[in-house]
């Protein structure tokens, strides 16, 4: 079993490295675009899915219905708002990290909250222990850390070329997709020290590996994970953090 998450800097690389990586270990692909997607079908039920004949679910048919499990528990054991996608879970699971409303400081908000990441942990960790996952974000390099099948790679990038993936991937100017990366870094520093307890989410220390994407290609960085992950596999690396 394949498992491997990365986490990174906005336009450091990983977005672009993890279909990558997927395509090359026939494994899925998740970050917050599929999770997006996951959470727009979510405003039907999964036995709408199904229809009315009897058939196996697609893969990711299996991981909607998970998904909507784990947010019906939430809603039964407490969490306030819609047992589907309340008012912080949508965001917790598909925005980029400066379009997550802050909370207001009230009890209630921080059980819900809790719940929220709860529920990612657990979604993560379901398809880190019954498949071959590839993971873009959402702190997975820190809830998965303990699980010893689970490479985890750390993917930076200098500014400037950060600001250039920007530019080509959303269509902006230079400095509009500077605002954005500095926006972004502080946001996603927030969320981490938040619920991580982590002030710096790019440590070299929380990963197995960290690659350095304007300094080597996208497909030798690739090919460097997957030797990582036979390395893993073979004790050469060691598994979870101690």
């Amino acid at each position: 079993m394949s498992v491997i998450t990365l986490g990174g800097m906005s336009g450091g690389g990983a977005r672009d490295l993890g279909p990558m990586l997927a395509d090359k270990l026939n494994a899925d692909y998740v970050d917050r675009i599929f999770l997006a997607n996951v959470a727009k079908r979510l405003g039907s039920t999964v036995e709408a899915l199904q229809i009315k004949e009897e058939r196996l679910l697609t893969r990711s048919e299996r991981w909607l219905s998970f998904v909507q499990r784990v947010l019906e528990r939430s809603a039964v054991t407490g969490a306030a708002g819609d047992p589907y996608f309340g008012p912080g879970s949508s965001a917790f699971l598909t925005d980029e990290f400066e379009n997550i409303e802050s909370p207001v400081i009230t009890e209630p908000h921080t059980i819900e909250d809790e719940h929220y990441i709860e529920a990612i942990h657990e979604i993560m960790r379901d398809m880190a222990e019954t498949g071959d996952v590839v993971f873009v974000g959402r702190g997975g390099h820190l809830i998965l850390n303990d699980m010893d099948n689970v490479l985890r790679i750390g993917v930076v990038a200098h500014v400037h070329d950060r600001i250039e993936t920007l530019v080509k991937r959303e269509n902006i100017t230079e400095e509009k997709a500077a605002e954005l990366i500095k926006s972004r870094d502080e946001a996603r520093n927030e969320y981490f020290s938040k619920f991580f307890g982590v002030s710096d989410p790019d440590r070299a220390d929380l990963f197995h590996i960290t690659i350095n994407t304007s300094e080597v290609s996208l497909e030798y960085a690739a090919d460097l994970i997957i030797e990582s992950l036979k390395a893993l596999k073979s004790g050469k690396i060691e598994g979870p953090i101690s």
